[in-house]
């Protein structure tokens, strides 16, 4: 009874929300709904692994408040959208929250708490702002996280980047951290620099702002702030023990792989099934796998420095620049799906997020020993739902599926084989003593895949973004453990 009113709330506001979209000449993702849920699910996600571990870093910490004010920014945004009554003053209700929580809770001084405050604030009309610059790609909710994230992201660097700076990391995973942030930073340097400024649309000066970019402020700021060479540190990191260099070689042989895959499917100039595209989510986990058992740290390095790589791709693509630009053209060409109806092709983007949110968000520190016990199952959130899951649902779906689910193509099967398949996996790990055995974590593991599956079925939002995120608020270890 209680969900069913939650659905009908949730229809009913979305519909409204759309409608205010429409108004406002907002074109958003053909044929799907507003998704306001996924507004709330990464600062959620956020705060509850502030929670979940009582040994969080200050700067975990400010982060889960910043997410609080996201948090209420979302609701009160989407209040303003459902009724006109709703006053234009309510959206610095959760600004003068988070600022408050900032400076007396967080103590990080009165200007981070102030530019905390207005993030927060600022994050409705910004998800307006992106939806206008990419029409038909996104959903109001998808737009959300991507939003909440990039303001995240840019806050939590900018007080690292100063904490840093009295403050040398020693952990692996502070140092990879920083490298991250800075090199991150560069690279929507330079995709601001080319949106703003045309001239840079032309190989020789794009080109020069690049080499300018990683040689004149990435790498001499990370030399300042670390106190070392990010590139020596880098190799240090890769070449440390014989089982890294056999790792790397292993992903270098994946990659591979992936592009054969890509190349065939151009030169064969046919649009890749479903099927085909889950390749991939298969390569994703062959990938990750190995990397969370065995090398955390340098997993948490190599996904972002990925992260960095495809967004300076997908910058390559959307301007043309040559030599690369229209063999990615290309690429996305053979395999966008439905949900790329824009011009942005989020689709790759997408999926190493499903892999890599997990790992970004869990407020545990990455040691050098192997992930076992709890920490590992929510780790492993992306892995599941998308690698195992969403690939096996879409598979036997295919071939076997008869009995859709209602308002959906997706099928009864296709959920089951879901199901069945993440749990083997589940029950593979506990077999090979990566994860002790309790009832309560296999109740909750085959809860949060029934859930998950389900959820697989019957959205129509971006799944890469919502089921890992799902996954991983269920797993979180319980409050007040020591992560």
């Amino acid at each position: 009874m209680i969900v069913e009113v939650i659905q009908r709330a949730l229809h009913s506001s979305s519909k409204r929300v759309q409608s205010y979209l429409n108004e406002e000449y907002i074109i958003t993702r053909p044929g799907a709904s507003a998704g306001l849920w996924m507004s709330f699910l990464l600062p959620t996600a956020i705060i509850l692994g502030a929670y979940s571990c009582h040994n969080v870093s200050e700067l975990y910490r400010t982060a889960a408040t910043l997410s609080l004010g996201l948090l209420g920014t979302s609701v009160v945004f989407i209040a303003k959208a459902c009724s006109s009554k709703t006053h234009e003053y309510t959206l610095i209700i959760p600004s003068v929250f988070t600022y408050i929580r900032l400076y007396f809770y967080n103590k990080i001084g009165v200007w981070f708490s102030i530019a905390g405050g207005f993030a927060s604030y600022s994050a409705g009309e910004a998800v307006i702002l992106l939806l206008n610059a990419a029409p038909k790609s996104l959903t109001y909710g998808e737009a959300s996280v991507l939003i909440q994230a990039l303001i995240l992201f840019l806050f939590t660097t900018a007080v690292n980047l100063v904490n840093t700076w009295h403050n040398i990391p020693v952990q692996c995973v502070n140092t990879a951290t920083l490298i991250l942030q800075v090199g991150i930073l560069g690279v929507l340097l330079i995709c601001a620099a080319t949106c703003m400024f045309p001239d840079f649309r032309t190989p020789l000066p794009f080109y020069g702002l690049t080499l300018a970019v990683i040689f004149g402020f990435v790498v001499p700021f990370l030399h300042i702030l670390l106190q070392a060479s990010p590139i020596l540190w880098i190799l240090q990191l890769l070449l440390a023990n014989m089982p890294r260099i056999w790792l790397v070689t292993y992903w270098a042989v994946c990659s591979g792989l992936a592009v054969l895959a890509v190349n065939v499917q151009i030169q064969g100039e046919q649009q890749a099934s479903t099927v085909i595209r889950k390749y991939f989510h298969i390569l994703a986990v062959a990938v990750f796998t190995p990397g969370l058992i065995r090398e955390c740290c340098f997993l948490y390095l190599a996904s972002g420095v990925v992260l960095a790589l495809i967004t300076a791709l997908e910058l390559l693509r959307v301007i043309h620049m040559p030599p690369l630009g229209e063999v990615l053209e290309a690429g996305f060409t053979v395999f966008a799906d439905e949900k790329d109806a824009g011009p942005i092709a989020l689709t790759p983007i997408y999926l190493l997020a499903a892999c890599s949110l997990p790992l970004w968000l869990y407020p545990s520190i990455c040691s050098e020993e192997i992930y076992v016990g709890q920490h590992l199952l929510p780790l492993m959130s992306g892995l599941l739902t998308i690698g195992i899951g969403d690939t096996a649902a879409s598979i036997f779906g295919t071939w076997i599926g008869k009995t859709k689910w209602e308002g959906t193509r997706k099928t009864k099967e296709g959920t089951f084989a879901s199901i069945l398949c993440q749990m083997t996996v589940i029950l593979m790990l506990i077999y090979f003593g990566h994860i002790p055995y309790s009832g309560v974590m296999l109740m909750r593991a085959t809860f949060a895949v029934v859930v998950t599956s389900v959820l697989e079925a019957k959205t129509d939002q971006v799944d890469n973004l919502a089921l890992p995120l799902v996954m991983y608020m269920l797993l979180l270890p319980f409050p007040s453990t020591i992560c």
